[in-house]
């Protein structure tokens, strides 16, 4: 599909068109879940920007073209298909257990914090919590193996500690929280 005209006037009743076809109101559940993957990758972008490592902006443009496909799903409004492969869900843990390996574990709880980049991956990870749940919500007659569910949830934990292994390497010192 080409985009040739940005400004439709479709939606000037409320209302937004699916991919499917036919139309919902802005505020359906469906428009929320396109909204907060949306939202999501906006800031990966702005994440992007402040990060100096090529590897992890490589990995976060793969994870845009991701979120992409989860939005094509949503809106093409297919439960059982599965665009987010396993492998996709197999690469986060990898790279979880990866940067988490030169991690020391967590006696406390870490306040979101850092340089840019760190401080907007702890953004997008909240962000990715809030599309989580508007898509289990979306999906709640269809949760078993959905694979959007399992990268959300998966791509939270991988955001979290991507932004410790950064300031980590950064000689950034991590703000724990005090009781």
């Amino acid at each position: 599909m080409r985009i040739t005209k940005v400004t439709t006037r479709n939606g000037d009743s409320g209302k937004t068109g699916l991919a499917r076809g036919g139309s919902v109101y802005k505020n359906d559940a469906i428009i929320h879940a396109l909204g907060d993957i949306d939202e999501l990758s906006s800031v990966l972008g702005v994440c992007n920007n402040a990060c100096d490592d090529s590897s992890i902006i490589n990995q976060l443009k793969l994870i845009q073209n991701d979120l992409f496909d989860i939005g094509g799903q949503i809106s093409l409004n297919e439960d059982s298909a599965n665009i987010i492969t396993e492998k996709s869900i197999t690469s986060l843990d990898q790279h979880i257990d990866y940067y988490n390996a030169s991690l020391e574990p967590l006696k406390e709880f870490i306040l979101p914090g850092g340089d840019s980049f760190s401080a907007n991956l702890h953004v997008a990870r909240t962000i990715t919590r809030r599309a989580e749940r508007t898509v289990v919500e979306l999906y709640s007659d269809n949760l078993e193996n959905n694979n959007v569910v399992m990268y959300l949830n998966r791509l939270s934990d991988y955001l979290f500690v991507l932004s410790r292994f950064y300031n980590k390497n950064k000689n950034i010192t991590e703000n724990i929280w005090q009781r």
